[in-house]
Protein backbone atom coordinates (compact mmCIF):
# COMPACT_ATOMS: atom_id res chain seq x y z
CA UNK A 1 0.00 0.00 0.00
CA UNK A 2 2.73 2.28 0.98
CA UNK A 3 4.13 2.50 -3.02
CA UNK A 4 0.22 4.00 -3.91
CA UNK A 5 0.82 7.07 -1.20
CA UNK A 6 4.08 7.56 -2.72
CA UNK A 7 3.01 7.94 -6.24
CA UNK A 8 0.10 9.60 -5.05
CA UNK A 9 1.95 12.68 -3.03
CA UNK A 10 4.03 12.38 -6.32
CA UNK A 11 1.31 13.30 -8.06
CA UNK A 12 -0.04 15.59 -5.72
CA UNK A 13 2.80 17.61 -5.65
CA UNK A 14 3.31 17.80 -9.77
CA UNK A 15 -0.40 18.96 -9.68
CA UNK A 16 0.25 21.77 -7.57
CA UNK A 17 3.45 22.79 -9.74
CA UNK A 18 1.46 22.59 -12.67
CA UNK A 19 -1.57 24.99 -10.98
CA UNK A 20 1.30 27.16 -10.33
CA UNK A 21 2.06 27.20 -13.92
CA UNK A 22 -1.50 27.22 -15.25
CA UNK A 23 -2.00 30.74 -13.07
CA UNK A 24 0.59 32.22 -15.24
CA UNK A 25 -0.62 30.66 -18.33
CA UNK A 26 -4.13 31.84 -18.35
CA UNK A 27 -3.52 35.14 -16.70
CA UNK A 28 -1.25 35.57 -20.04
CA UNK A 29 -3.83 34.22 -22.52
CA UNK A 30 -6.53 36.54 -20.76
CA UNK A 31 -4.05 40.06 -21.32
CA UNK A 32 -2.86 39.13 -24.41
CA UNK A 33 0.46 37.61 -24.02
CA UNK A 34 2.38 35.07 -26.80
CA UNK A 35 2.89 31.62 -25.03
CA UNK A 36 5.21 29.38 -26.90
CA UNK A 37 5.19 26.76 -25.20
CA UNK A 38 3.40 25.19 -21.96
CA UNK A 39 5.08 22.00 -20.41
CA UNK A 40 4.44 18.86 -17.96
CA UNK A 41 7.29 17.87 -16.43
CA UNK A 42 10.91 18.38 -16.82
CA UNK A 43 13.10 17.39 -18.52
CA UNK A 44 13.73 15.75 -21.69
CA UNK A 45 10.60 16.26 -24.10
CA UNK A 46 8.24 13.00 -24.60
CA UNK A 47 5.78 14.26 -26.86
CA UNK A 48 3.95 17.78 -27.31
CA UNK A 49 0.51 18.89 -29.25
CA UNK A 50 1.28 22.18 -31.10
CA UNK A 51 -1.36 24.89 -31.21
CA UNK A 52 -1.97 27.82 -32.24
CA UNK A 53 0.72 29.77 -30.92
CA UNK A 54 1.36 27.47 -28.02
CA UNK A 55 2.98 24.14 -28.04
CA UNK A 56 1.67 21.93 -25.40
CA UNK A 57 4.41 18.82 -24.04
CA UNK A 58 4.82 16.39 -21.58
CA UNK A 59 8.55 15.83 -20.36
CA UNK A 60 10.04 12.87 -18.87
CA UNK A 61 10.53 14.02 -14.99
CA UNK A 62 7.24 14.18 -13.47
CA UNK A 63 7.71 16.41 -10.53
CA UNK A 64 7.26 20.42 -12.22
CA UNK A 65 6.23 22.21 -15.39
CA UNK A 66 6.37 25.75 -17.16
CA UNK A 67 5.12 28.55 -19.21
CA UNK A 68 7.52 29.78 -21.52
CA UNK A 69 6.30 32.99 -23.17
CA UNK A 70 7.81 34.61 -26.61
CA UNK A 71 10.87 36.64 -25.75
CA UNK A 72 10.65 36.11 -21.90
CA UNK A 73 14.49 34.89 -21.96
CA UNK A 74 15.82 37.62 -23.46
CA UNK A 75 15.57 36.40 -27.30
CA UNK A 76 12.58 36.77 -29.64
CA UNK A 77 11.59 33.35 -29.36
CA UNK A 78 12.71 31.73 -32.74
CA UNK A 79 15.66 32.96 -33.90
CA UNK A 80 17.94 33.46 -31.24
CA UNK A 81 18.33 37.29 -32.04
CA UNK A 82 18.67 39.51 -29.39
CA UNK A 83 15.79 42.40 -28.44
CA UNK A 84 15.24 45.18 -28.49
CA UNK A 85 18.81 46.83 -29.57
CA UNK A 86 19.57 45.44 -32.58
CA UNK A 87 20.00 48.00 -35.66
CA UNK A 88 18.32 47.69 -38.98
CA UNK A 89 20.68 48.94 -41.97
CA UNK A 90 19.28 51.21 -44.32
CA UNK A 91 20.23 52.30 -47.85
CA UNK A 92 22.54 54.96 -46.48
CA UNK A 93 25.13 53.00 -45.20
CA UNK A 94 26.15 55.80 -42.63
CA UNK A 95 22.47 55.66 -41.10
CA UNK A 96 20.66 53.20 -39.14
CA UNK A 97 17.08 52.88 -38.22
CA UNK A 98 16.17 51.47 -34.81
CA UNK A 99 14.16 48.40 -35.16
CA UNK A 100 11.06 48.21 -33.60
CA UNK A 101 10.12 46.04 -30.84
CA UNK A 102 8.30 42.84 -31.62
CA UNK A 103 4.81 43.93 -29.86
CA UNK A 104 4.95 39.81 -29.18
CA UNK A 105 7.77 40.11 -26.97
CA UNK A 106 7.22 39.62 -23.13
CA UNK A 107 9.23 42.61 -22.44
CA UNK A 108 6.98 44.73 -24.93
CA UNK A 109 4.37 44.09 -22.73
CA UNK A 110 3.18 47.20 -20.10
CA UNK A 111 4.80 46.45 -17.16
CA UNK A 112 1.92 46.01 -15.20
CA UNK A 113 0.75 43.18 -17.08
CA UNK A 114 3.60 41.87 -16.39
CA UNK A 115 3.10 42.23 -13.17
CA UNK A 116 -0.11 40.72 -13.06
CA UNK A 117 1.33 37.66 -15.21
CA UNK A 118 4.00 37.24 -12.45
CA UNK A 119 2.08 37.40 -9.72
CA UNK A 120 -0.90 35.22 -11.13
CA UNK A 121 1.20 31.45 -10.25
CA UNK A 122 1.51 32.78 -6.75
CA UNK A 123 -1.81 33.49 -5.99
CA UNK A 124 -3.03 30.53 -7.87
CA UNK A 125 -1.38 28.29 -5.14
CA UNK A 126 -2.82 30.19 -2.52
CA UNK A 127 -6.26 29.92 -4.40
CA UNK A 128 -5.24 26.11 -4.83
CA UNK A 129 -5.56 26.00 -1.22
CA UNK A 130 -8.57 27.79 -0.26
CA UNK A 131 -9.92 24.90 -3.04
CA UNK A 132 -9.05 22.05 -1.29
CA UNK A 133 -9.87 23.67 2.40
CA UNK A 134 -13.39 24.25 0.96
CA UNK A 135 -13.44 20.74 0.15
CA UNK A 136 -11.85 19.51 3.29
CA UNK A 137 -14.71 21.21 5.21
CA UNK A 138 -17.35 20.23 3.09
CA UNK A 139 -16.26 16.75 3.37
CA UNK A 140 -15.10 15.87 6.72
CA UNK A 141 -16.12 19.33 8.89
CA UNK A 142 -13.73 20.65 10.91
CA UNK A 143 -13.24 18.94 14.66
CA UNK A 144 -10.86 20.71 17.46
CA UNK A 145 -10.21 19.25 20.98
CA UNK A 146 -9.39 20.70 24.23
CA UNK A 147 -5.71 21.72 25.44
CA UNK A 148 -6.32 18.93 28.49
CA UNK A 149 -5.34 15.72 27.61
CA UNK A 150 -4.47 12.04 29.19
CA UNK A 151 -2.51 9.13 28.05
CA UNK A 152 -3.16 6.18 27.36
CA UNK A 153 -0.24 3.05 27.18
CA UNK A 154 -1.13 1.42 24.12
CA UNK A 155 2.35 -1.12 23.21
CA UNK A 156 4.93 -1.47 25.67
CA UNK A 157 8.71 -2.90 24.51
CA UNK A 158 9.79 -5.94 26.58
CA UNK A 159 13.07 -4.41 26.55
CA UNK A 160 12.56 -0.66 27.77
CA UNK A 161 12.38 0.76 30.54
CA UNK A 162 8.83 0.55 31.19
CA UNK A 163 8.34 -2.67 30.70
CA UNK A 164 10.97 -3.53 33.66
CA UNK A 165 9.39 -1.16 35.99
CA UNK A 166 6.12 -3.13 35.30
CA UNK A 167 3.98 -0.34 33.04
CA UNK A 168 0.86 -2.59 31.28
CA UNK A 169 -0.70 -1.58 28.34
CA UNK A 170 -3.89 -0.11 28.42
CA UNK A 171 -2.54 2.00 31.36
CA UNK A 172 -2.91 5.39 31.68
CA UNK A 173 -0.20 8.14 33.17
CA UNK A 174 -0.93 10.79 34.95
CA UNK A 175 2.47 12.49 36.93
CA UNK A 176 6.48 12.19 36.13
CA UNK A 177 8.58 12.21 39.02
CA UNK A 178 5.40 13.40 41.12
CA UNK A 179 4.51 15.96 38.72
CA UNK A 180 1.00 15.91 36.84
CA UNK A 181 0.63 16.47 33.35
CA UNK A 182 -2.08 16.77 30.76
CA UNK A 183 -0.61 17.99 27.64
CA UNK A 184 1.86 16.29 25.63
CA UNK A 185 4.62 19.61 25.52
CA UNK A 186 4.40 18.97 29.58
CA UNK A 187 5.02 14.87 29.62
CA UNK A 188 8.29 15.89 27.08
CA UNK A 189 9.42 18.48 29.57
CA UNK A 190 9.08 16.39 32.39
CA UNK A 191 11.01 13.23 30.67
CA UNK A 192 14.03 15.35 29.45
CA UNK A 193 14.80 17.02 32.65
CA UNK A 194 15.45 13.50 34.08
CA UNK A 195 18.11 12.01 34.94
CA UNK A 196 19.07 8.70 31.78
CA UNK A 197 20.79 6.61 34.86
CA UNK A 198 18.43 7.40 37.56
CA UNK A 199 15.35 6.70 35.37
CA UNK A 200 11.75 8.45 36.78
CA UNK A 201 8.82 7.82 39.06
CA UNK A 202 5.82 7.28 36.79
CA UNK A 203 2.32 7.55 38.34
CA UNK A 204 0.10 5.25 36.86
CA UNK A 205 -3.82 4.14 36.68
CA UNK A 206 -4.72 1.18 36.15
CA UNK A 207 -7.77 -1.11 35.33
CA UNK A 208 -9.87 2.95 34.86
CA UNK A 209 -12.79 3.17 33.10
CA UNK A 210 -13.04 5.72 30.02
CA UNK A 211 -16.80 6.92 29.99
CA UNK A 212 -18.06 8.78 26.59
CA UNK A 213 -20.71 11.60 26.33
CA UNK A 214 -21.88 13.05 23.29
CA UNK A 215 -24.02 15.37 23.06
CA UNK A 216 -24.83 17.69 19.65
CA UNK A 217 -26.25 20.72 19.60
CA UNK A 218 -26.88 22.91 16.13
CA UNK A 219 -24.85 20.68 14.40
CA UNK A 220 -21.65 20.49 16.70
CA UNK A 221 -20.83 17.18 18.31
CA UNK A 222 -18.92 17.47 21.53
CA UNK A 223 -17.52 13.79 23.04
CA UNK A 224 -16.66 14.55 26.74
CA UNK A 225 -13.74 11.33 27.88
CA UNK A 226 -14.24 10.62 31.77
CA UNK A 227 -11.91 8.67 33.99
CA UNK A 228 -13.44 6.76 37.00
CA UNK A 229 -12.21 3.97 39.13
CA UNK A 230 -8.74 2.24 38.85
CA UNK A 231 -5.66 1.81 40.96
CA UNK A 232 -3.28 4.56 41.21
CA UNK A 233 0.12 2.81 41.32
CA UNK A 234 4.03 4.22 41.38
CA UNK A 235 6.01 2.52 39.82
CA UNK A 236 10.27 3.39 39.04
CA UNK A 237 12.33 2.88 36.02
CA UNK A 238 16.12 2.27 36.84
CA UNK A 239 17.08 3.88 33.48
CA UNK A 240 15.53 5.85 30.27
CA UNK A 241 16.25 5.11 26.69
CA UNK A 242 17.38 8.41 24.68
CA UNK A 243 16.01 8.60 21.04
CA UNK A 244 19.02 8.78 18.62
CA UNK A 245 17.47 11.22 16.42
CA UNK A 246 16.22 13.80 18.35
CA UNK A 247 17.73 13.29 21.66
CA UNK A 248 14.25 13.06 23.76
CA UNK A 249 14.30 10.75 26.28
CA UNK A 250 11.90 8.03 26.52
CA UNK A 251 10.69 5.16 28.68
CA UNK A 252 9.99 2.62 25.38
CA UNK A 253 6.36 2.67 25.33
CA UNK A 254 3.43 3.47 22.49
CA UNK A 255 0.93 5.83 23.56
CA UNK A 256 -2.24 7.41 22.41
CA UNK A 257 -3.30 10.85 23.84
CA UNK A 258 -6.72 11.65 24.01
CA UNK A 259 -8.67 15.10 24.66
CA UNK A 260 -10.65 15.06 27.13
CA UNK A 261 -13.22 17.32 25.13
CA UNK A 262 -13.40 16.96 21.33
CA UNK A 263 -15.61 18.55 18.85
CA UNK A 264 -16.78 18.02 15.45
CA UNK A 265 -18.49 20.42 13.06
CA UNK A 266 -20.29 19.44 9.88
CA UNK A 267 -20.50 22.48 7.12
CA UNK A 268 -23.25 23.54 4.38
CA UNK A 269 -21.63 24.59 1.59
CA UNK A 270 -21.93 28.25 2.32
CA UNK A 271 -20.30 27.87 5.30
CA UNK A 272 -17.63 25.59 3.89
CA UNK A 273 -16.83 27.88 1.26
CA UNK A 274 -17.13 31.23 4.15
CA UNK A 275 -14.56 29.53 6.64
CA UNK A 276 -11.94 28.17 4.14
CA UNK A 277 -10.63 31.39 3.48
CA UNK A 278 -9.37 31.94 7.57
CA UNK A 279 -8.25 28.24 7.43
CA UNK A 280 -6.20 29.41 4.33
CA UNK A 281 -4.98 32.42 6.28
CA UNK A 282 -4.28 30.12 9.23
CA UNK A 283 -2.05 27.93 7.37
CA UNK A 284 -0.45 30.63 5.51
CA UNK A 285 0.62 32.17 8.60
CA UNK A 286 1.63 28.61 9.94
CA UNK A 287 4.28 28.74 6.70
CA UNK A 288 5.13 32.67 7.72
CA UNK A 289 6.34 31.31 11.36
CA UNK A 290 7.95 28.36 10.13
CA UNK A 291 10.33 30.72 8.01
CA UNK A 292 10.50 33.01 10.50
CA UNK A 293 11.99 30.18 12.84
CA UNK A 294 14.33 29.18 10.36
CA UNK A 295 15.82 32.70 9.90
CA UNK A 296 16.06 33.19 13.36
CA UNK A 297 17.44 30.16 14.11
CA UNK A 298 14.64 28.95 16.35
CA UNK A 299 14.52 25.73 14.03
CA UNK A 300 17.60 23.85 12.31
CA UNK A 301 18.11 23.62 8.61
CA UNK A 302 17.63 20.06 9.11
CA UNK A 303 14.20 20.18 9.60
CA UNK A 304 14.19 21.31 5.94
CA UNK A 305 13.17 19.33 3.66
CA UNK A 306 13.14 18.80 -0.27
CA UNK A 307 10.80 16.55 -2.82
CA UNK A 308 11.99 13.28 -1.62
CA UNK A 309 12.09 14.24 1.72
CA UNK A 310 8.08 15.49 1.39
CA UNK A 311 7.04 12.87 -0.31
CA UNK A 312 8.32 10.26 2.16
CA UNK A 313 6.99 12.14 4.97
CA UNK A 314 3.54 12.26 3.25
CA UNK A 315 3.19 8.78 2.12
CA UNK A 316 4.63 7.20 5.70
CA UNK A 317 2.26 9.43 7.26
CA UNK A 318 -0.49 8.24 4.74
CA UNK A 319 0.14 5.12 5.62
CA UNK A 320 -0.17 5.27 9.93
CA UNK A 321 -3.72 6.14 9.27
CA UNK A 322 -6.54 4.40 10.48
CA UNK A 323 -8.91 4.13 7.03
CA UNK A 324 -8.77 5.37 3.53
CA UNK A 325 -11.01 8.29 4.69
CA UNK A 326 -8.86 9.29 7.08
CA UNK A 327 -5.54 9.25 4.71
CA UNK A 328 -7.37 10.95 1.50
CA UNK A 329 -8.11 13.87 4.40
CA UNK A 330 -4.63 13.99 5.95
CA UNK A 331 -3.77 14.12 1.82
CA UNK A 332 -5.66 16.77 1.37
CA UNK A 333 -4.39 18.52 4.22
CA UNK A 334 -1.11 17.78 3.49
CA UNK A 335 -1.59 19.45 -0.81
CA UNK A 336 -3.57 22.42 0.82
CA UNK A 337 -0.25 23.37 3.57
CA UNK A 338 1.81 22.41 0.58
CA UNK A 339 0.12 24.35 -1.90
CA UNK A 340 0.13 27.67 0.29
CA UNK A 341 3.59 27.17 0.74
CA UNK A 342 4.50 27.64 -2.46
CA UNK A 343 2.74 30.47 -2.90
CA UNK A 344 4.32 31.90 0.03
CA UNK A 345 8.16 31.45 -1.31
CA UNK A 346 7.73 32.26 -4.55
CA UNK A 347 6.60 35.91 -3.61
CA UNK A 348 9.53 36.27 -1.62
CA UNK A 349 12.10 38.86 -3.11
CA UNK A 350 14.36 36.64 -4.22
CA UNK A 351 16.36 36.61 -7.03
CA UNK A 352 15.12 32.84 -9.48
CA UNK A 353 11.44 33.35 -7.73
CA UNK A 354 8.75 35.42 -9.00
CA UNK A 355 9.28 37.66 -6.02
CA UNK A 356 12.82 38.70 -6.92
CA UNK A 357 10.89 39.18 -10.57
CA UNK A 358 8.26 41.51 -9.08
CA UNK A 359 11.16 43.78 -7.67
CA UNK A 360 12.46 44.24 -10.92
CA UNK A 361 8.96 45.45 -12.52
CA UNK A 362 8.10 47.38 -9.25
CA UNK A 363 11.79 48.85 -9.80
CA UNK A 364 10.98 49.81 -13.55
CA UNK A 365 7.44 51.24 -12.46
CA UNK A 366 9.14 53.74 -10.19
CA UNK A 367 12.29 54.81 -12.84
CA UNK A 368 9.85 54.65 -15.56
CA UNK A 369 11.91 52.69 -17.34
CA UNK A 370 13.36 48.89 -17.34
CA UNK A 371 16.50 47.75 -15.63
CA UNK A 372 18.94 46.70 -18.08
CA UNK A 373 18.08 42.90 -19.00
CA UNK A 374 21.40 41.96 -19.05
CA UNK A 375 21.69 42.82 -15.28
CA UNK A 376 18.26 41.73 -14.30
CA UNK A 377 19.12 38.73 -16.39
CA UNK A 378 22.45 38.31 -14.31
CA UNK A 379 21.12 38.08 -10.87
CA UNK A 380 18.32 36.07 -11.53
CA UNK A 381 21.03 33.49 -13.36
CA UNK A 382 23.08 33.57 -9.78
CA UNK A 383 19.64 33.40 -7.48
CA UNK A 384 19.24 30.19 -10.48
CA UNK A 385 22.32 28.30 -9.79
CA UNK A 386 21.88 29.01 -5.75
CA UNK A 387 18.29 27.59 -5.48
CA UNK A 388 19.24 24.36 -7.66
CA UNK A 389 22.12 23.63 -5.43
CA UNK A 390 19.64 24.60 -2.56
CA UNK A 391 17.38 22.08 -4.33
CA UNK A 392 20.77 19.37 -4.64
CA UNK A 393 21.45 19.85 -0.88
CA UNK A 394 18.04 18.76 0.37
CA UNK A 395 17.61 16.14 -2.30
CA UNK A 396 20.77 14.21 -0.95
CA UNK A 397 20.05 15.03 2.38
CA UNK A 398 16.32 13.52 2.24
CA UNK A 399 17.94 10.50 0.59
CA UNK A 400 20.35 10.14 3.21
CA UNK A 401 17.78 10.57 6.11
CA UNK A 402 15.30 8.37 4.33
CA UNK A 403 17.67 5.74 3.42
CA UNK A 404 20.86 6.12 5.56
CA UNK A 405 18.78 6.64 8.85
Amino acid sequence: MTIWYILLAILGLSILVITHELGHYLMGKWLGFTITEFSVGLGPKIFGIKGKETEFTLRALPIGGSCRFFGEDGNDGETGKKHPEAFEKTDEPTEEKPKQPDPRLFSSKPAWKRFLVVLAGPLTNILTCAVLCFVMLLAYGSSSWGEKMFVQVTEVDPNGPAYEAGVQKEDILVSVNGQTFDTDETFVRLMNGADVFQGVELGVLRGAKIDLTVEEVNGVKTTTHTLSGGQLLTLHTNRLAVDQKTGDKRISVGVRWQPYTFTEERYTVWKAAYKAFPETWNLGKTVYQSLGMILTGKASCRDVTGVVGTVDFMSDAMAETESASDAWDLFLWFMALIAVNLGIVNLLPLPALDGGRLVFIVIEMIRRKPVPPEKEGMVHLFGMIALLLLMLALTVSDIIRCFGG
